[in-house]
């Protein structure tokens, strides 16, 4: 079986810039010409089309950095938007690029690039063009790079979103998170939208296990039933992160929210009803350290008696647990982090919907309005 490409292996030709409606025969130049590459096979080994948009041009050169890792995991026919509303321009500027493996000119090609730069008076545009260069045989997703909730940028994501079977945002640097939260729940919400996914979901994966692993029955029996209180620390920007962990905790056991206040601090603390009782949730965010989730505390019962567990980032992929009157020793759980370019490559196949995040999302949402 064939080595999977890492990004270190894929090179980039370009990139070249080229009309719109001369796009397709930039991009299929490398094949038709036999002086270009000479014994290389005529078909390109893509599995998807992916549409990102960006606002500015620091967002479309921080994904430009990323795009070898992407198309190296997921070869793709990427279209990177630029709609600057900043620009008064009515022109759409293209240019091509295409990847393939390092030192190997007779491998296919495993990406091309096409970016699209539109002003303020071509964004309309934007969508007509997209539809045009899709490779009508292969999946789409949408990934919506600029900081906004997507359903707030109005028609430009409606268009596009219609011609996508799946939708990638990043919450992590909203800037009015609890408001754009709701925004995107009720969006996701709304029925028959393409599957969606948050990497600010898929980024705290290692809380949900080491929590799972320590309250599982088998390790602390009835310590999720017996769940009186839970407090969720945060670093700047990580709001999405920690309110999402809390909405799959409560969505997890079955918890009802009745009511929420904001206290100085920033903290933000709810009031649930469960089979067992009335939990609390309290979520803070810390002035400095890491963009993460920093700490969590669950206080419970195990076997009716009395357990705090402390779980504690104590780097980056590394989260710990103390169960105080309970073990004796600090256990510690590793994961790896991934990059935002390795968080889409891994999401871009994964086309199933997220029923846990969905439903985590609409508790979260919920948790929000009571506080709004």
């Amino acid at each position: 079986m064939e080595d999977p490409l890492t990004s270190a292996a894929v090179v980039a030709r370009g990139p070249e810039a080229v009309g719109l409606r001369a796009v397709e025969q930039e991009l299929g130049r490398p094949w038709s010409s036999p002086d270009a590459l000479a014994g290389a096979p005529s078909a390109r080994a893509l599995m998807g089309n992916l549409v990102i948009v960006c606002r500015r041009e620091e967002e479309k050169a921080d994904v430009e950095e990323e795009l070898a890792t992407i198309v190296s995991q997921y070869p793709s026919r990427v279209l990177l938007l630029v709609a600057d509303a900043g620009s008064q321009s009515a022109e759409i500027d293209a240019s091509v690029t295409v990847y393939r493996r390092a030192g190997e000119a007779s491998q296919p090609a495993c990406g091309e690039c096409v970016t699209i730069r539109a002003g303020s008076h071509a964004i309309a545009r934007l969508p007509s063009a997209v539809r045009a260069l899709l490779l009508g045989d292969l999946p789409t997703t949408l990934w919506w790079v600029t900081p906004e909730a997507p359903p707030l940028a109005g028609e430009l994501f409606v268009q596009l979103a219609e011609l996508a079977g799946q939708v990638i945002y990043d919450s992590f640097a909203w800037t009015d998170p609890l408001r754009q939260l709701v925004v995107v729940a009720n969006w996701v919400g709304g029925g028959r939208q393409p599957v969606t996914s948050d990497l600010a979901w898929r980024r705290p994966k290692l809380w949900h296990r080491i929590i799972a692993q320590s309250l599982d029955p088998g390790l602390a029996p009835g310590a999720f039933e017996a769940i009186s209180a839970v407090a969720v620390e945060h670093g700047p920007h990580a709001l999405t992160q920690a309110w999402l962990l809390a909405g799959w905790l409560g969505f997890r056991l079955g918890w009802v929210p009745r009511g929420g206040k904001v206290l100085p601090g920033p903290e933000v603390s709810w009031a649930f009803q469960s089979a067992q009782g009335a939990p609390r949730v309290e979520i803070r965010r810390l002035a400095t350290g890491a963009t993460d989730v920093q700490s969590v505390r669950v206080v419970t019962k195990v076997n009716g008696r009395p357990v705090t567990f402390r779980f504690t980032r104590e780097g980056p992929g590394q989260v710990t647990v103390f169960a105080e009157g309970l073990a004796d020793r600090t256990l510690g759980l590793a994961g790896p982090v991934q990059s935002r370019a390795a968080l889409v490559a891994r999401q871009l196949p994964d086309l199933a919907r997220d029923r846990l995040f969905e439903s985590s999302l609409a508790l979260a949402r919920t948790m929000a309005e009571t506080v709004l």
